[in-house]
């Protein structure tokens, strides 16, 4: 207690004569994983942290030196925003764990440990962003002198309202799935008597009408899982069965088949018991409950363990989109097999940062057998994950539920006291501050500011150039009405060489997929290997091969490696692309904030698409074959089937193809020329309405006065508007 009394009255020290909002003025420059690197730099490791690239980088964020008076400044800022409640205490405690045993931070652990932290609404932070910059949004409107620019706002204000966050639940049979939905949306919505339980991912959302889509699948969609089932004996004789029962046709068609049905009539295609919910893609349900009102899904998933791997593959999809994953395990089941192969395969292939486990049904459980269960499921993840990555396990958060205390307070059967202990509050506050504090949110946020920005900077040059004008004496108009169409003109010249300078630039970017297939001849070798090795050693212990285990080599070997490849693309692309974009925003300065609008998006369409690769069938098919595979008699036959699979299946990858229809740079020069055909549309506009100004400037009963006034107080507004939203954090 003493170090941390040192520390805090430290802190306080620094408090007194730093301004801890320099260097920190965004305050979402650094992430978690850098503000524990920076924490983490004391008096025994800051030399050797120095070195560091990735500690330079950090640095150079937060515009600081490096040395130890950029260390001390950092680090009091980052406990500011701590105390503050700008950042999420339990994560960085995380991120400062897993760097214990190379940076020994113990005293730092301690300290923060023992800090007294402000709780922070995230989603009330968010939604008064969103409000305040909404608000920006319509009094620029007002503002705005053509219908076209009132419509850009228009769309730009619709576009961010209808932000969509997806929260994805999943979970074993009894796990209370069903509960807990019901308890999040403060009704029984999800009963057996209206919605039974589904073998295809549900999507909830909110509607004027409550009903249900059906999807099926189409005709290409269907001929896949047939040839999928050639590879398993189970998938074929489910298809065969399935085509004797079932007309396929009345549901297979060319394009895909939607249904819409009432909610009363959804047992009768999506019941797992029904042969028939083989044919549905998903079922998309709307409702109009207060929960969902705020553009949330919830994505209901069916699992990941499906015989159709087509049906696992749009379960993969979602999941992979979601903003927040939840898995539901009953506290007093424990974990089962099924819930350990899912959070396994989670950890290793999700984009997710972190996500939630809830125990449910903890109304059965004392505090301390609670805890058990918790500490009993880090452990045997960890154990399963060892010469992995152990350290994944530290992206799980745990919540512990009664859903039935909840739903019996909202029918009026509970006391508020019962409630508090039901754990749905922390549940709830836990999920929005999750959502609304996400990347998602940030990108969001930061896009809106630059869209705005753009069009206010667009209307005070406006209003300025016509009160310059309406100043010049009578006499002068033709001749500054010249002036300035020169000086457009000249800037329509400069406007068409750049069109020239991108789409030649463009033509010398060239995709980096030149040797990526000797790449994977190497990976496919490394699979094998490995694979070969595994069996080798469970053969002379007399063991039977652990699929579960099989498929996590294969995941790790090949997501890993072919991660590595894609990384480099994705980088080498991306520099040359911001290097370009860089060149063309200062020679072109006048296009410099129309390429800044939207390019981080630009960039994180491009990541996501890079990424498909393991969204195909390709990759499924491919770890399905090789769980066949290994189910056999070790031999060496096993070794020569093992080896062609791998080879053929990293063949059908067909990278160096796949890369190239990414098409990164054509993507890129479309990004380009649609900033170029707005800035060219705003420069049309512009003198449009310098045509029309300068025709009523010139009528008898225009009164100039008037005019100049009424544009100052417009030019005044713009400039409060653009402070606002310059401040808007």
């Amino acid at each position: 207690m003493k170090l941390n009394a040192f520390l805090e009255k430290t802190w306080q020290n620094h408090l007194q004569f730093l301004d801890l909002n320099a260097n920190f003025e965004d305050k979402n420059a650094l992430d978690i994983a850098q503000i524990a690197i920076l924490l983490s730099a004391d008096k025994n490791n800051y030399e050797r942290y120095f070195l560091l690239k990735e500690f330079q980088n950090i640095f150079s964020l937060i515009d600081l030196r490096v040395d130890i008076f950029g260390i001390q400044h950092a680090q009091v800022c980052a406990i500011n925003l701590l105390k503050t409640g700008f950042l999420d205490k339990q994560d960085l405690l995380k991120a400062l764990k897993i760097l214990e045993k190379i940076s020994k931070n113990s005293l730092i652990l301690e300290f923060i440990e023992n800090l007294d932290v402000k709780k922070v609404d995230k989603k009330a932070i968010f939604e008064s962003h969103f409000k305040e910059l909404n608000s920006i949004n319509l009094e620029l409107q007002k503002l705005s002198f053509t219908q076209e620019s009132k419509q850009r706002l228009e769309k730009t204000l619709e576009k961010f309202q209808n932000l969509e966050f997806n929260i994805c639940v999943t979970g074993i049979m009894n796990s209370g799935k069903s509960s807990l939905l019901n308890a999040l949306l403060k009704k029984d919505f999800l009963g057996v008597s209206n919605i039974p339980e589904t073998a295809n991912l549900t999507i909830l959302q909110y509607g004027n009408s409550e009903d249900a889509k059906i999807y099926f699948w189409n005709e290409t969609e269907w001929q896949n899982i047939l040839k999928t089932s050639e590879f398993s004996e189970e998938l074929k004789n489910f298809a065969q069965n399935l085509a004797k029962d079932l007309n396929i046709s009345d549901f297979i068609k060319k394009e895909t088949l939607i249904k819409e049905i009432s909610l009363e009539e959804l047992k009768k295609f999506s019941s797992a018991q029904n042969k028939l919910s083989a044919l549905i893609k998903k079922i998309e349900i709307q409702s109009k409950l207060e929960f969902l009102k705020n553009n949330i899904r919830i994505v209901d998933t069916p699992g990941l363990d499906d015989i159709i791997i087509q049906r696992e593959l749009v379960t993969h999809e979602y999941l992979k989109e979601s903003d927040f994953l939840i898995h539901l395990m009953n506290a007093s089941q424990s974990l089962t097999q099924k819930d350990m192969q899912f959070l396994i395969h989670c950890l290793l292939n999700s984009r997710l940062s972190k996500f939630l486990i809830v125990l449910t049904k903890a109304d059965l459980l004392g505090e301390k057998e609670l805890n058990e269960v918790i500490s009993y499921t880090k452990q045997s993840l960890k154990s399963r994950l060892e010469n992995l990555d152990s350290n994944l396990v530290e992206k799980i958060d745990f919540l512990c539920v009664s859903a039935k205390r909840a739903s019996d307070f909202y029918k009026g059967l509970a006391s508020k006291d019962e409630f508090e202990k039901s754990g749905m509050k922390e549940f709830e506050e836990y999920l929005f501050n999750e959502l609304y504090s996400g990347e998602k949110t940030k990108i969001a946020i930061n896009a809106y500011k630059k869209e705005l920005l753009l069009e206010l900077k667009n209307l005070l040059a406006e209003y300025e150039m016509q009160n310059k004008l309406i100043k010049e004496n009578e006499q002068n108009f033709d001749k500054e009405n010249e002036k300035l169409f020169l000086e457009f003109k000249a800037q329509k010249q400069v406007l068409e060489r750049a069109k020239e300078e991108i789409k030649n630039s463009i033509l010398k970017l060239e995709n980096l997929e030149s040797g990526i297939d000797n790449l994977l001849l190497l990976l496919a070798k490394k699979l094998k290997e490995r694979l070969i090795d595994e069996l080798k050693y469970l053969h002379n212990k007399g063991q039977k091969a652990n699929i579960s285990r099989i498929l996590n080599i294969t995941d790790i070997t090949v997501k890993d490696g072919i991660n590595d490849i894609l990384r480099e693309v994705k980088f080498e692309n991306l520099k040359r692309i911001e290097d370009l974009k860089a060149t063309l925003s200062v020679k072109y300065e006048f296009l410099q904030e129309d390429f800044e609008s939207g390019f981080e998006e630009f960039k994180e369409q491009i990541s996501k698409n890079i990424e498909n690769i393991f969204s195909s069938e390709k990759f499924s098919l491919l770890r399905l074959q090789i769980t066949q595979l290994v189910q056999k008699k070790f031999d060496f036959s096993l070794e020569t089937q093992l080896n062609e699979v791998i080879h053929e299946g990293f063949k059908s990858f067909e990278m160096a193809k796949f890369l190239k229809e990414l098409k990164i740079n054509q993507n890129f020069f479309d990004f380009l020329n649609h900033k170029l055909t707005h800035y060219e549309n705003s420069q049309n506009q512009k003198l449009q309405n310098l045509e029309n100004l300068m025709k009523n400037l010139k009528a008898d009963n225009t009164d100039l006065s008037q005019s100049y006034e009424q544009n100052l107080e417009k030019i005044s507004q713009l400039t409060q508007l653009k402070t606002e939203l310059l401040n808007a954090n």
